[in-house]
């Protein structure tokens, strides 16, 4: 009950102004909520997954991982059995990962008052581009190299994280991470890429980002919140969707044809793979 309840609330703020803003900026509409019939799991875990199950119980893992499909349907399955639960009826292409009330909006980071239809800038364009020009070594003063936030998300109370656009050409699109006005660290373009999304973990310890393009080689798009790269398993190709578990000591990468879960900070110690295809996905209690 707890996790459907959780599910139509989030749906309920997709629909605020703010929430609108930033998912057209890191992707099409095709996110907003809508009605949709009922679908079973059933099919997308048509080969066995004994093994996967086994693996699951016997590493003590719980919860719920809600995805959705590539027709935007969710569906839900228990862990560990992988049994078909039920999932919220709306269409969702991805979910809607709390951001802590923190959002872009015209270039800047605010906070959104939610309930109140109003916002307070948290960080204006012009604090953003004078703290990630420092953060890349480009001259405090040249007003020249600006930057607009595209999408916001608060790991804790102080510290949030914000992709960012410069307002010069070749566009370069960088990540930095924040207490209050002071960016702590900035990743570069050579390590963002072309990042449509950044996903933070469910307790702020982590974050991920999303996209094509996004670290170059075989490196990993996991860092944690003081801007180390997380590793990743061998062998498992660039993810198209990251969960964590709701403590945070599991990860769950997806990939066009598995979900593959690890504990966090020993990726090489276990690998469960669920033959399960998925668009994107959560994990909740």
């Amino acid at each position: 009950m707890r996790r459907i309840v959780t599910w139509l609330v989030v749906a309920a703020v997709a629909g605020l102004a703010l929430a609108a803003t930033v998912d057209g900026l890191v992707g099409p509409r095709e996110s907003a909520p809508r009605a949709a019939p009922r679908t079973t799991t059933a099919p997308l875990l048509a080969r066995q997954p004994e093994l996967a199950v086994s693996q699951l119980r016997e590493a003590g893992l719980t919860g719920v991982l809600t995805f959705s499909d590539e027709e935007c349907r969710l569906h839900a399955v228990s862990l560990p059995e992988l049994e078909p639960v039920e999932a919220p009826s709306f269409e969702m292409c991805r979910p809607l990962t709390s951001t802590g009330g923190i959002g872009a909006v015209d270039g800047e980071v605010v906070w959104s008052g939610l309930g109140y239809g109003t916002v307070q800038v948290v960080l204006s364009e012009e604090r953003l581009s004078r703290a990630i020009r420092v953060g890349l070594g480009i001259p405090a003063g040249d007003v020249s190299a600006g930057f607009r936030a595209v999408q916001a998300v608060s790991l804790d109370g102080e510290r949030y994280v914000v992709l960012a656009d410069s307002t010069y050409s070749p566009r370069e699109r960088v990540l930095a991470v924040f207490e209050g006005r002071r960016a702590r660290f900035v990743h570069p373009r050579w390590l963002v890429g072309d990042a449509r999304a950044v996903r933070p973990s469910p307790r702020g310890g982590y974050y991920a980002l999303l996209g094509p393009g996004v670290v170059a080689g075989d490196g990993s798009p996991i860092f944690s919140r003081d801007g180390r790269q997380q590793g990743r398993p061998e062998g498992i190709p660039h993810p198209r969707a990251i969960a964590w578990s709701p403590d945070e000591r599991w990860t769950a990468l997806a990939t066009d044809e598995s979900v593959y879960v690890y504990p966090t900070r020993r990726p090489g110690e276990l690998v469960v793979r669920i033959p399960l295809a998925v668009r994107d996905l959560d994990w909740s209690d």
